[in-house]
């Protein structure tokens, strides 16, 4: 039986990208077609123009967004998956919080 210490690379990085709110969110509202930077930052409040700018480049940098040209972004195949991810994770917190109460 092997023991486990830590967790692999990769659930770490997942878990990375999940416990930034802003990286999060960001994935949440693009689509696979181009968005327009201002539309994004329209639809995920509370973050700076700068602000939005870095966490995209994190998540260009980690292959799950791509630049579209003209400060236009949107999801790459990676990303997809990954938004299904947190798709699924929504839906399992929400029976979690029903099956609470």
């Amino acid at each position: 039986m092997m023991v486990m210490r830590d967790l692999n690379i990769g659930t770490k990085v997942g878990l990375g990208v999940l416990n930034d709110r802003w990286a999060a969110l960001v994935l949440i509202n693009l689509k696979a077609a181009p968005t327009e930077i201002m539309n994004l930052r329209q639809r995920v409040r509370g973050l700076s123009t700068l602000k939005l700018l870095n966490v995209l480049a994190k998540l260009t940098e980690l292959g799950l967004v791509a630049t579209a040209g003209n400060y236009q972004f949107q999801l790459t195949t990676a990303g997809i998956s990954f938004q299904k991810q947190l798709h699924q994770l929504e839906v399992w917190g929400d029976q979690m919080i029903v099956a609470m109460h």
